[in-house]
């Protein structure tokens, strides 16, 4: 019997067709277990025990099985509580374990790249709710009016939600005081140290008390 590859026959060298999004994961898995010295196939046993059993360890890193569909499962890896990556994984490779290790091989390995860089900095679309520590840079594309609110110790407050977005998708962001006055629609900002919480169902960004919020662009400018 012929082996398959994400639905398609074997093929020597990169995947073709439907399968492109395999090799995908498996550049993302090769990348991740370069830079944190695993070996990526004890990478890929750890994602498919993390999908038997919701939890799993490879190294210093922790796979956490987040949310299930009927296709793809999304794991989130995290190592001493700092988020690394998520993604969502097709379950064929999970369910063939084997046929993804043989083609590992196949993955170039990546550039090295900063701890720093390659730990916190996010694109919109990979955000989900739970991760901490990460770093945005997006664009301003609109801002809700003002709103005075009291706060839980009495005191008066001033928040708006805006809305920020990247080449892969937008969110919305909470902001407070004086973080209000520093942005104008069509600003570029970076934001560090962010967390990602849950408004009305959906994601949201936040800042804490360590995040920093930086206007890099500006229409004013």
């Amino acid at each position: 019997m012929t082996a398959r590859f994400g639905g398609e026959r074997e093929q020597r060298g990169r995947p073709r067709g439907n399968s492109n999004a395999y090799y995908a994961h498996l550049k993302s898995i090769v990348t991740i277990a370069s830079k944190h010295d695993v070996d990526p196939k004890r990478l890929v046993d750890a994602f498919v025990e993390a999908w038997e059993n919701t939890i799993a360890q490879c190294g210093r890193l922790t796979i956490s099985r987040r949310g299930i569909t009927r296709d793809s499962a999304t794991f989130l890896i995290t190592k001493e509580e700092k988020v690394i990556w998520q993604f969502p994984v097709n379950l064929e490779c999970v369910r063939n374990p084997e046929v993804l290790k043989k083609h590992i091989q196949d993955i170039p390995l990546p550039q090295p790249l900063s701890e720093e860089l390659y730990q916190k900095i996010q694109q919109i679309d990979n955000l989900r709710f739970g991760m901490k520590g990460i770093d945005v840079k997006a664009k301003i594309v609109e801002i809700q009016p003002t709103k005075p609110v009291i706060t839980r110790w009495g005191s008066e407050s001033y928040v708006t939600n805006v809305m920020i977005a990247d080449d892969t998708g937008s969110i919305r962001l909470s902001l407070w005081n004086k973080q209000i006055d520093k942005v104008n629609v069509g600003d570029e900002v970076e934001l560090k140290n962010c967390y990602v919480s849950r408004f009305a169902g959906q994601p949201q960004l936040r800042l804490q008390r360590k995040s920093t919020l930086s206007v890099i662009n500006t229409l004013a400018s």
